[in-house]
């Protein structure tokens, strides 16, 4: 019995665990595995598929949100998806919502793969760098072989079968310089839906920061060129970044809509790796924070543990710097791995990139607050749309496959954004 009515959330699976075809420069999943300790298996089991789309359907949320990701997801082979989508059908109910994402370095997509994404309307997260002298920098394959042109050849297979999907791109001290260039790169490459994440890892023993890093200035000069670009070509009416999408969906009125490191609370997904362990957040996949296995607790019992919502108030243990930003209502100090770095294992100090975030913020907000204004006088009732607003625009505070606010059980692209 829950104590209190069920808040919905997503999951974020693992079903290889931190298995990967990469070996990425940055990437600080690998070894997870290892980490976990005990027997592990090299794909989710059968049993543990079923228990885990059982538990999670049955709780009739608006839409319940699947997100397929690794290591390289891939590896669990096409047969493993299939068998997902069909435990989905069985355990669904009548017009059950149900979405399914899957982020992919997309060496595996062939013809089959994505014939398979656009037939159940995957959406699909594709990992790209840049240009070939900034992807192939840091992602090589296990041969250290490039991977560039691979990757395009996956995304060609997405295109051809009409699979929706985004590009993620790593911030890295070698690309800091070059947002300008990278965002030029990506749209002249037809790519619409574009996500900036910062590499901003840190080493385990001393907590000092990679050197691949993207320093924190470099950071916030790297989203200012980026938004100069979308803002100043006009491209707030076709491109959308996802960022930029957060920070107009809370400036709306939507916070709930935020990206997780710009909300208040580190309560919106929770992670399931291959052997059906449970876990609050992707950076915090540790044996310390581990919440418990969905084959003997809830999925909704775990969510709402006393583990999980300690977990989740650490958010607001904010350091004095914090309180008093301006821009706290913006980023609410920003994802909490990147405070406990900074401050050795505590949340006293700010985040690495805080620096980054209030360059960028003092750059752009008064223009992001236009943009939001526009989304808000556009939903009044036979109000005039703002001149310049656009689909991308307009579908920010909501993002274009989360449900409509308006209530209709739609996708929000299929519903008032169309209006």
């Amino acid at each position: 019995m829950l104590d209190k009515p069920l808040k919905p959330f997503s999951l974020l699976i693992k079903p290889v665990g931190s298995r990967c075809n990469l070996n990425c420069d940055y990437c600080f999943y690998l070894g997870t595995d290892e980490s976990l300790g005990g027997p592990r298996p090299a794909v989710m089991p059968v049993e543990v598929l079923e228990r885990l789309c059982e538990d999670f359907l049955g709780y009739g949320f608006p839409t319940s949100v699947f997100t397929w990701q690794g290591g390289e997801p891939t590896l669990a082979g096409l047969d493993f998806y299939r068998k997902a989508v069909e435990t989905q059908m069985r355990f669904g109910r009548g017009g059950q919502a149900v979405a399914n994402a899957l982020q992919t370095n997309a060496l595996l997509i062939d013809h089959e793969w994505a014939d398979f994404l656009a037939r159940y309307r995957f959406l699909v997260g594709v990992s790209l760098d840049g240009p070939p002298e900034l992807h192939d920098s840091h992602r090589k394959d296990r041969r250290g072989k490039p991977t560039f042109d691979r990757v395009m050849q996956g995304i060609a297979h997405l295109r051809e079968a009409g699979v929706e999907f985004n590009i993620l791109c790593m911030i890295t001290s070698l690309s800091q310089s070059r947002g300008r260039g990278i965002y030029r790169f990506l749209v002249a490459g037809g790519f619409t839906h574009l996500q900036f994440i910062p590499c901003a890892e840190y080493d385990p023993a001393t907590g000092a920061p990679s050197p691949l890093n993207v320093s924190p200035a470099g950071y916030g000069r790297f989203m200012c060129d980026i938004f100069d670009e979308w803002y100043n070509a006009g491209d707030t009416h076709r491109i959308s970044v996802r960022t930029f999408d957060a920070i107009v969906g809370r400036l709306a009125g939507a916070p709930q809509l935020s990206l997780c490191n710009f909300g208040d609370r580190c309560d919106h997904y929770l992670v399931v790796e291959k052997d059906g362990g449970v876990y609050p957040c992707d950076f915090f996949v540790e044996k310390k924070y581990a919440l418990g296995n969905l084959m003997q607790s809830s999925l909704a019992g775990l969510f709402q543990s006393d583990r999980e919502r300690s977990f989740s108030r650490l958010k607001c243990s904010y350091p004095d710097l914090c309180l008093r930003c301006p821009h706290l209502d913006l980023c609410f100090g920003g994802c909490p791995k990147d405070r406990l770095s900074a401050g050795g294992g505590r949340f006293g100090k700010p985040s690495y990139l805080c620096e980054g975030l209030k360059i960028f913020f003092e750059h752009t907000r008064g223009k992001f607050q236009e943009l939001a204004d526009s989304v808000n006088q556009s939903a009044i009732p036979g109000a005039a749309p703002a001149k310049g607003r656009s689909a991308a625009v307009s579908g920010a505070a909501s993002g274009r496959n989360a449900p409509c606010p308006c209530g209709s059980g739609k996708k929000y692209k299929h519903c008032c954004l169309r209006k």
